[in-house]
C-alpha cells in the first residue's frame, strides 16, 4: 500500500484531495514507475468501470503538474502555467468526467491519430459532431453511456 507521506509535497497535496473525493481509487495508487527524475510522484490507474479496461483513467503528478488521461488517445495537463488553482481545475475535470458531463473524443483517419479533445455535454451535442469524410471520431465516456463511433461520409 502506498505511503502518502513519502510522496513529494505537490503529489501529496493532490493525492489528499483526490482520495478524499474518490477513496476507492487509492487501491490503484503507486509511485510513478515511469518517472526517472521525480521518484516521489504519484500514478493512479483506475480501470474503466463499464468494462474493467486497462485503458481506463490515469492520473500522474510528475513534473510538478497533474496529467489526466483516458483510453489510448487522450490526455490533458494542469499545472502552474494553466492557472492559479490547477489542483481545483484538475479535480473539477475529474468530477465532470466521472459524472459524464464531459466525454472524450478521439479522431482517426486510416488508423492514424488526428487529435483528441473533450466535449462538454452541458454546452455541446454529440449529434452536432460531423467528422470529415474518411475520419472516424470515437466517443468514450467514463461509464460508457455515450460511447459511439461517428464516421465521416463524403
Amino acid at each position: 500500500m502506498l505511503d502518502l507521506t513519502l510522496l513529494n509535497d505537490h503529489s501529496r497535496e493532490f493525492a489528499t484531495r483526490l482520495f478524499r473525493a474518490w477513496p476507492e481509487w487509492f487501491q490503484w495508487a503507486r509511485f510513478d514507475p515511469y518517472e526517472d527524475f521525480e521518484k516521489e510522484a504519484l500514478l493512479v490507474e483506475v480501470p474503466r468501470p463499464v468494462d474493467g479496461s486497462g485503458n481506463g483513467l490515469f492520473i500522474t503528478t510528475s513534473e510538478w503538474e497533474i496529467s489526466i488521461g483516458f483510453g489510448e488517445g487522450f490526455h490533458t495537463s494542469f499545472g502552474a502555467r494553466t492557472g492559479e488553482n490547477f489542483y481545483d481545475d484538475a479535480m473539477q475535470f475529474l468530477a465532470d468526467f466521472v459524472a459524464e458531463r464531459l466525454v472524450v473524443a478521439v479522431a482517426h483517419e486510416d488508423r492514424e491519430w488526428l487529435g483528441a479533445w473533450t466535449i462538454d455535454l452541458s454546452r455541446e451535442s454529440l449529434a452536432d459532431l460531423l467528422p470529415d469524410a474518411g475520419e472516424t471520431v470515437s466517443i468514450r465516456s467514463w461509464l460508457g453511456t455515450h460511447d459511439r463511433q461517428i464516421v465521416g461520409v463524403a
